[in-house]
């Protein structure tokens, strides 16, 4: 029996017995899904970290995963022109330019915005003392704030945000039904759509968000193109609160089964940087990410052939007892400049661009809790998990206070 089954429901409930049992008997382990899984944080890293040797090669893995008529998928022409699976010298260039407009400044500046956004989430709830954190937070929460990143009107997400969560599934490694594809097809129209009228707007008449940046970040002369805009748009909006969604719910769970962690960070509030690290390593949203080999090559005692897909299992690597002292421990006073970096970001060229904002923002979510909030509580009997292991979250958590 294939011990790393993505049909196992519970791969998406709870997946760290199955890697640690992946890890201790076949570490570099070919799947049912026909690609390598691995599963120790070294692995992992020179996986990400080695960019000669693994590349994305996008359509060669779409093609396995949904045979060549994928090609022909509209979601398909826009998500191969996104820059999270794109190879060098295109993703230099898409990197380059969009380094541009992603600025540090620029993050640090959503700050307030970020604050004012979730304070009137958790507001609009208060009276009434329960909500349920996942549908009336988490959600809204970073659609709201990459929206304000990219210049989208507050009002506008009503429209085009339940889209994003439809092109969730193009990032999962599970089949996908005709039903599915078809909502991704339609959820990709429409925002594109959407972007391409932005686009517009913004060559007309620049303004001070990143979109209107993305337009105008020139290099050299060279600049994005409409459809490179177009889809670079819709993969912010959609990762760019894909993650701080999945990965806050989660959070807020983690503290609630190890209430000596929860209160030691609602005595030490300084501690939230290191605490969402590790947070975020404990149980991490981003489960995998795939790759493709270029060249003959090893792992460990295993012979990697040319062409063949691997899978880095990033909530694996984070679990490692080999990288992290106790790696099944919560421990928000980890000490991460005595571990290796968690694989939570990826790594190599590909490091993740909108890790400084996420980060900021579960720092914002987390602190507003503890300070407005300190009775929360989670109500058990309604934690509920989406049926997607690569992209980790929750579908309920109802929480009172």
């Amino acid at each position: 029996m294939d011990p790393f089954n993505p049909l196992d429901p519970q791969l998406a409930i709870y997946p760290y017995p199955a890697y640690a049992a992946l890890r201790a008997q076949d570490p570099v382990h070919m799947s049912a899904l026909g690609a390598y899984v691995l599963t120790r944080h070294e692995d992992v890293s020179r996986l990400f970290a080695d960019t000669d040797t693994f590349q994305h090669q996008y359509v060669t893995q779409q093609k396995l995963r949904a045979g060549p008529e994928v090609e022909a998928e509209p979601y398909f022409d826009y998500f191969r022109r996104m820059i999270f699976v794109s190879d060098n010298p295109a993703h230099r260039r898409l990197r380059t330019l969009m380094n541009k407009a992603f600025t540090l400044r620029r993050v640090r500046e959503l700050r307030v915005h970020a604050e004012r956004i979730a304070a009137e989430l958790m507001e609009a709830k208060s009276k009434q003392r329960h909500m349920d954190f996942i549908e009336d937070f988490t959600y809204p929460f970073p659609l709201r704030v990459i929206g304000t990143v990219l210049g989208i009107p507050d009002s506008d997400h009503e429209v085009i945000g339940a889209h994003a969560t439809a092109l969730n599934p193009v990032l999962e490694f599970l089949p996908m039904s005709e039903e599915v594809k078809a909502k991704a097809n339609e959820a990709v129209g429409i925002l594109s759509e959407y972007f391409e009228a932005l686009a517009n707007a913004r060559r007309a008449d620049p303004t001070d968000d990143l979109f209107s940046a993305m337009v105008h970040a020139a290099e050299e002369g060279d600049v994005l193109s409409t459809d490179e805009l177009i889809a670079n748009a819709i993969l912010l909006y959609v990762a760019g609160h894909e993650t701080t969604a999945g990965g806050t719910g989660l959070a807020l769970l983690s503290l609630h089964k190890h209430p000596d962690q929860w209160a030691l960070l609602k005595e030490r509030p300084e501690l939230m940087p290191t605490a969402v690290e590790e947070l975020l390593r404990y149980d991490t949203p981003g489960q995998g990410s795939a790759r493709v080999a270029t060249k003959p090559t090893t792992f460990g005692d295993t012979q990697i052939d040319a062409g063949s897909i691997i899978l880095g299992c990033i909530g694996a690597a984070n679990r490692d007892p080999e990288a992290y002292a106790d790696p099944n421990t919560l421990n928000i006073e980890r000490d991460f400049n005595q571990a290796p970096r968690p694989a939570t970001w990826g790594g190599g060229a590909h490091l993740c661009l909108g890790r400084m904002l996420a980060l900021q923002e579960f720092e914002v979510a987390l602190s507003l809790l503890f300070q407005k909030y300190p009775t929360l509580e989670v109500e058990e009997e309604s934690i509920a998990f989406r049926p997607t292991p690569l992209m980790r979250g929750l579908q309920t958590l109802r929480v009172s206070w």
